[in-house]
C-alpha cells in the first residue's frame, strides 16, 4: 500500500478511501464481509470504521477493524468518540484499539444518544474533539516507539458545524486540532464543489497545512437523498431530488451520476482525494471509481 494516507504526500493519481459501520444482524453482518472484501480488493487508502454515540457499537467496531486488519490488506482506520463517555473510558477505548493492531483514527466527539440533547449534563461534559486528538497524542506517546505509528484524521464541515456561529469559528477550531496534531481531514457530506473549494482555500490562507479529502455518497433512494441533506445542512439539488422521485424513489444509476461529476469538479480544483461513504455496499462506490478511471 502506498495510499495517499501512508504517504502524506500528493500522489501522482487521485486516491480514494471508504467509510463503513459494523453490521447490526447476522444477515447484514454477512452482507457486509461481502461488500468489505470487494472495497478491499479496489485498493483504497483506508477503510474507516464508524463507533457509535456513548460507546453503543464498541465491540462490534472493534470486530470489523479486526476483521479488516486479519482478512484484507486495507488499512483500518477506527473512528472515535467522546460523547457521553469519561476521559479514562475513552482512553481504555485508544488503547483497546492499539492493542488490536489498528493506529489510524478519526477523532470525533459524536451526536448525542437519541433521547439526550447538548443541555444534557452527560452531554455537556464530553471532551471535545480537539481534547480528544489531544488525548490520541497523549495515548500514543504512551505506547512503545514501534506501536506509536499511525495518523489522527479529523472531521472537517464545509458548510459549518451545527453548533458553530460562523465560518471563521470553524475554521479557527479546525486549525487549533491541527496543532494538536491532526494530520488529515475528512469532510462531512455536501451536494456542491464550490463548498468544499471555498471552504478548503479559506482555511489555507488562514495556515492549514493538512489535507482534506472531501466526503462522497452515491445515494441509491430519495430516503438517502434527504438524509445526506439533513447531514450537509443544505437541499438536495432540486434536479436529482425530482429525478429520484419520478423513478420510484430507488435509482442507484443517479446517485452515482450525481457522484461521477461532482468527484471529478473536487479533482480538477485540486482535491487530492475523495472519501467514499458506502453505506455498507460496494456496487456503487466502486460504479463511481470506474467511471473515474481511478480502479487499477
Amino acid at each position: 500500500m502506498s495510499g495517499f494516507l501512508l504517504t502524506g504526500t500528493a500522489p501522482t493519481r487521485a486516491r480514494f478511501s471508504f467509510e463503513v459501520f459494523p453490521a447490526r444482524s447476522g444477515a447484514a453482518a454477512l452482507a457486509l464481509g461481502h461488500a468489505v472484501q470487494h472495497l478491499a480488493g479496489a485498493d483504497p487508502d483506508f477503510i474507516s470504521v464508524t463507533y457509535g454515540a456513548n460507546g453503543s457499537n464498541r465491540e462490534a467496531s472493534l470486530d470489523l477493524l479486526r476483521y479488516l486488519r486479519d482478512h484484507t490488506d486495507a488499512l483500518p482506520l477506527a473512528h472515535l468518540t467522546t460523547v457521553g463517555e469519561s476521559r479514562e473510558v475513552v482512553r481504555e477505548t485508544i488503547h483497546a484499539v492499539m492493542d488490536a493492531g489498528i493506529h489510524d483514527f478519526l477523532a470525533l466527539r459524536g451526536d448525542p444518544p437519541r433521547g439526550l440533547d447538548e443541555g444534557d449534563p452527560s452531554i455537556a461534559g464530553s471532551l471535545s474533539s480537539l481534547e480528544l486528538v489531544e488525548l490520541v497524542a497523549e495515548a500514543r506517546a504512551e505506547r512503545p516507539r514501534m506501536t506509536s505509528v499511525g495518523r489522527t484524521a479529523v472531521a472537517v464541515y464545509p458548510n459549518g458545524h451545527p453548533l458553530s456561529r460562523s465560518r471563521t469559528e470553524d475554521i479557527e477550531w479546525l486549525l487549533a486540532k491541527q496543532e494538536a496534531g491532526a494530520q488529515l481531514g475528512i469532510t462531512q457530506l455536501f451536494f456542491r464543489s464550490e463548498e468544499y473549494l471555498d471552504f478548503v482555500a479559506d482555511a489555507r490562507s488562514a495556515g492549514l497545512r493538512i489535507p482534506v479529502l472531501p466526503g462522497l455518497m452515491p445515494v441509491s433512494t430519495s430516503a438517502q437523498l434527504r438524509k445526506v441533506a439533513s447531514l450537509a445542512g443544505r437541499p438536495a439539488p432540486v434536479e436529482l431530488e425530482r429525478e429520484m422521485e419520478e423513478s420510484g424513489g430507488f435509482a442507484p444509476e443517479l446517485g452515482v451520476e450525481y457522484a461521477v461529476e461532482l468527484a471529478r469538479e473536487l479533482l480538477a480544483g485540486g482535491a487530492p482525494s475523495i472519501h467514499l461513504y458506502t453505506f455498507n455496499r460496494h456496487e456503487q462506490v466502486l460504479a463511481v471509481l470506474r467511471e473515474l478511471n481511478l480502479l487499477a
